[in-house]
């Protein structure tokens, strides 16, 4: 009977880039590309939320999946009598080992995908994770792990730019990325680097060849101030940068890859959100929560997606490596066992973890046992042929799996937004003194027309009520008129004194 025994690499919880050259060079750091509306498609979860309060940050354990490769040409025919050294369980995310045709063993990952996985599915179950933590504030990785021509670049770094279904998780992951910042407010900045036998090189700029890795003696952050960072504004600026990248790494035909990487390729994707934080809640006289809190406060979080495609594990013996390309493996394989011994420390709790013992697990220092979300995909190719190889991958994904990260978002209070937001609100209040003084104007010229029209509008008036008025004179003359024909009735002579009373005429009775 075959023997069944189970690995778990932990009891909790939860292939080849387009190497064509560039049609323009790099000659600028930022890319001033059309800007895509910017949309708020995802939402930060309340944990997330809740997270970014906790200084203590939020354990996240190291999540492993890993893919199988269908077998090449090349296996079909060499192979075609052996059956394939793996089986896997998708449903049950346990994969089968053989050790010959009556003993295997079994171990169970996070993820299993399948040779028919699509690159859709590995990205959603791989790196869609790590992406959101990315875009809520935190710091995320994934990284490819492999034998060399099992498809870690393929996964990770393929454009897809004839077919779109092919698209890796380079791609994929600034689609969201772009699909949920804001242009107004958020930015995102690329670097691209290679580690090529213990140099870190740029990949945007071939001269920049000897990066020196600076850490913060406080925090222990690790950062490459010397890299070329460019601002990217949308997809095709991306995809641009990572074309003239992947033109620039080193890469060999050996017996077992006719484009075997010879160095690791890092993507940095810096990610800066200005975001509104409340304040802690004000406490009461006695101590309890005031339903009252302090206004929100800008704040500024700092994330950085690293994806990691690592050069691929390879025996001298098989790849046919020599001279310069042995040199070449070696450097590859030295920097391999380096990782592989921090992850081992950290898998045990060890109390030293010699991160020092090469750069890449340097520049991985936040990854595995540090601040990071961090999603590890291991790649394995089927044939029989490569076991050994096969085996040595996935008990790097059963150790990793034990690694525990401690999760935290990095935020900053946000000067420089706020003294926009003071500078627009200083902008809105001129602006409607301004509107308010000109209304103000135009109040009292308006006021100054109606007065002068009606004052105008009063003296005709008055004007024509004194030409409708009898003239006195006229009718003391008519009146003496008829003085001489009869003698004046008592009546008129009334009105002859009131008429010379008005003209200053004085009259007397006949």
């Amino acid at each position: 009977m075959a023997s069944r025994n189970v690995h778990r690499g932990s009891s909790s919880g939860n292939m080849k880039v387009d190497r064509s050259l560039p049609s323009s060079n790099l000659k600028s750091s930022s890319f001033k590309s059309r800007v895509h509306p910017g949309s708020t498609v995802r939402r930060s979860s309340p944990a997330s939320l809740a997270a970014a309060k906790d200084h203590d940050g939020v354990p996240g354990r190291v999540r492993v999946a890993v893919r199988l490769r269908p077998r090449n040409a090349e296996e079909m025919a060499a192979d075609a009598d052996f059956a394939d050294c793996v089986e896997l369980q998708p449903e049950l995310k346990r994969l089968k080992l053989r050790k010959n045709n009556w003993d295997l063993d079994t171990y169970e990952f996070d993820e299993v995908l399948t040779e028919y996985a699509s690159q859709k599915r590995v990205y959603e179950v791989v790196a869609k994770p790590v992406v959101e933590s990315v875009l809520d504030g935190y710091n995320g990785t994934v990284m490819a792990y492999g034998q060399t021509g099992t498809g870690k670049t393929f996964t990770l770094g393929r454009l897809g730019e004839e077919d779109t279904s092919d698209r890796g998780i380079m791609v994929r992951s600034m689609e969201d990325i772009f699909a949920d910042i804001s242009p107004e407010t958020d930015s995102v900045s690329v670097s691209y680097l290679q580690l090529y036998m213990e140099t870190l090189q740029d990949l945007l700029d071939p001269a920049n060849d000897n990066i020196p890795i600076v850490e913060d003696p406080k925090t222990g952050d690790v950062s490459v101030p010397g890299a070329t960072l460019v601002d990217i504004r949308d997809q095709q600026s991306l995809v641009e940068l990572l074309r003239i990248g992947e033109a620039h790494r080193i890469a060999a035909n050996t017996k077992l890859n006719t484009e075997s990487s010879r160095s690791h390729a890092i993507l940095m994707v810096h990610v800066k959100r200005s975001v509104m934080g409340r304040e802690d809640i004000i406490s009461s006289e006695n101590g309890d929560p005031s339903h009252l809190t302090k206004p929100f406060k800008p704040l500024l979080r700092k994330s950085k997606l690293i994806v990691v495609d690592l050069a691929g594990s390879e025996r001298i013996h098989k790849s046919g490596s020599e001279g310069h390309m042995l040199e070449e493996a070696k450097s590859i394989n030295l920097s391999l066992s380096a990782l592989g011994k921090c992850i081992n420390a950290l898998a045990e709790n060890s109390a030293h973890v010699p991160v020092r013992d090469s750069k890449l697990t340097r520049l991985l220092r936040d990854s595995f046992g540090g601040t990071a979300r961090t999603s590890l995909i291991v790649t394995i190719g089927p044939s029989p042929r490569h076991r050994g190889e096969t085996a040595s991958t996935i008990q790097f994904g059963q150790r990793a799996m034990k690694v525990e990260n401690m999760l935290k978002i990095k935020e900053e209070f946000d000067y420089k937004s706020l003294s926009r937001r003071l500078e627009l609100q200083l902008d809105k209040l001129i602006a409607e003194n301004e509107r308010q003084q000109k209304t103000f104007e135009d109040d009292v010229d308006r006021i100054n027309v109606e007065a002068q029209n009606r004052t105008a509008e009063v003296e005709r008036s008055f004007t024509d009520a004194l030409e409708c008025q009898p003239d006195p004179a006229g009718i003391l003359g008519l009146i003496r008129s008829l003085e001489g024909e009869a003698k004046m009735p008592d009546g008129l002579y009334g009105i002859s004194q009131a008429a010379g009373g008005e003209v200053g005429v004085e009259s007397t009775k006949a």
